[in-house]
Order: structure tokens, then sequence, then C-alpha cells
């Protein structure tokens, strides 16, 4: 089953994304997060991780907190979420919701060309709650696709073959219940949402950790990233991106911890070690001069800022 998953999921973003360049660059995000995922589950097994959820804002040209529809997709119990979503219900979001999948029965899964390409791909029967003054009530998919307006955007993969196989190779080494928690985020996303709503500027979470040391709750980035060209040498990060923590932080009193998968340089992309900085001393450090950042999944002819922090700020994780 591992193998169908990696290949719907490349499906997913191939038809999502403009072209080779920017599916390139969101597997190589996915790389750190699932490497992140299997080295935090061997060193911290006191805490507990919860899936992180997407903001997709309901209009275009929107960003991010701007009256957003907030989701998660996880196989963990309803209450392990409760006093977070208590939280993020402090944020001016049109909705939150929480799909609930179970892992003992993937093996049932239906198939469904939920596309309209000609190919089918692997879709869960999910449950679906909606959080409203302080609970979980039975809602639906439907209801949560209903917050979105109907468009249509035709979809074209235009990704090369030798890519997607690269990425198919380099994925099989992990663990199949992390890609099952991947690949439903972005079927939800990428699948159902997709092009076939109106949405502005989306943005996740990646991890959400309730530390055993603190009893608190943290906010997990992770990237994978080689130290900046230029002087002094640190690590970046999108300006809106930045914006986006600090004002998360101030809606919902939760701070982020940024960790880079420190990578020996892009062509190679050798692991080095894991390093990390909250997002309160990242802007505290970091240098306010836009730096022109990689394309990521933007277009080639846009631009894209970046604020660089000095390494020393970075701590090595142990």
């Amino acid at each position: 089953m591992k193998a169908e998953i990696i290949d719907n999921l490349s499906t997913l973003i191939a038809y999502n994304v403009r072209g080779s360049v920017q599916y390139k660059h969101r597997f190589d995000g996915f790389v750190g997060e699932l490497d992140f995922k299997e080295f935090m589950t061997l060193r911290k097994p006191d805490n507990i991780f919860l899936d992180g959820g997407m903001f997709v804002p309901i209009k275009q040209k929107t960003s991010y907190l701007e009256n957003p529809v907030y989701f998660t997709v996880t196989s963990q119990p309803i209450e392990n979420y409760r006093d977070v979503y208590s939280r993020f219900s402090n944020v001016s979001c049109k909705a939150l919701y929480i799909l609930c999948w179970n892992a003992d029965t993937s093996h049932t899964w239906d198939r469904k060309d939920i596309l309209n390409i000609g190919k089918s791909i692997l879709v869960p029967t999910f449950i679906v709650y909606k959080f409203k003054d302080g609970d979980f009530i039975s809602s639906s998919l439907d209801e949560l696709l209903a917050e979105f307006r109907k468009t249509y955007h035709s979809y074209k993969d235009e990704v090369n073959s030798c890519i997607k196989q690269h990425f198919a190779d380099t994925l099989m080494r992990f663990d199949e219940t992390h890609l099952k928690e991947l690949y439903l985020q972005r079927l939800v996303f990428d699948g159902y949402i997709g092009l076939q709503y109106e949405r502005g500027k989306p943005t996740d979470i990646d991890q959400i950790v309730l530390s055993g040391k603190t009893d608190d709750y943290y906010l997990l980035e992770v990237k994978e990233k080689d130290l900046c060209k230029r002087e002094p040498k640190g690590f970046g990060m999108d300006i809106e991106r930045i914006g986006f923590f600090g004002d998360l932080k101030r809606q919902i009193g939760m701070e982020t911890y940024y960790f880079i998968k420190q990578i020996k340089d892009q062509r190679t992309r050798e692991f080095l070690q894991w390093r990390y900085i909250t997002m309160t001393d990242f802007f505290k450090y970091c240098l306010k001069e836009n730096v022109e950042g990689g394309i990521g999944m933007r277009s080639e002819n846009s631009k894209n800022y970046t604020w660089i922090c000095p390494e020393n700020h970075f701590k090595v994780y142990p």
C-alpha cells in the first residue's frame, strides 16, 4: 500500500503545482517534515505530538488569517485537540473543522477519480466534526467544502517523470503511517478543495506538541535548508510567514519553534544536523533586510523576500 500512497500523493501535487520546479520544492519540504517526525518520535517519546492543520482563506488575494477555514486531518482522538481548538477559536476563522480517519481500516479505503483526470486515488471515509461554541459537533466533508465558493480551473500535470521517480524512491524509506498522515492532509487540500474552489493564500502548521516538561502547547515549523551564501551566514524565512507566526502567537498565545534540517548544499542535500530557534528569537535577531528567496511554490517571475537570522542564534538539537 505504501507505493500506492506515494503514487497518489505525487498525483495530487503534480496536478496542483505550476511545474517540475515547484513539485521538487514541495517534495523536498515533505522529506524534511517526515524526517523530523521520525526523529522526534524516537527522541521525545514523552511528548504528545498532534497533527498540524491548515488555514485556508475563503477569498482570492487574501492571506493566511483573513477569515480562513482551519482544518486538521488526524487519526488521533478528537479529545486530544479540544484545548488546541479552544485556543485557535480566538483566531477570526470562518470555521474550524477536524477530519478523523481510522488507521485500522485503511485496507478498506475506496478509490475515486476526485480530480476528474481519468485516474482514481485512495479515499477514506472521514468522520468530520466542526468546532463551535467550545465543542466538537458532528459535521461532514460537504459542509466543510460549502464554506468555499465553487469555481473551476482545469488540472494539468507538467512535472518531469524523472523527478517523480526520484521522490517515489526517496519516500519509500519512511514509515507508512506517517506517509498516510501526509497524504490525507493533501487529499483534502489538493484533492477535495484543490482548484475547484476559490481560496486565498493558505498556510499550514507542521505539528503541534504538548511538552511533557512545561505542560504547554507549542507549534512546530520544519524546513530543510543549507546556510545562505551571503554574510552573515544563517537561515531565512519568508517575511509573510514570519508575520503569520507573530500574529498567531498574539491571538492564541502559542510559541513556535523553528526547526532546521540543515543540509550541506542544495545539490547533494547531505544531512548535517538539526537546529532550532523560537520564532520570538528569530524575529528579535534576524536582519530586517529583504533578501530574494528561492522560487518555492511561486511562479518564476514573482518576488519572494526573506529575512535572515545569523546561524549563531540557532541551537543544535542534541
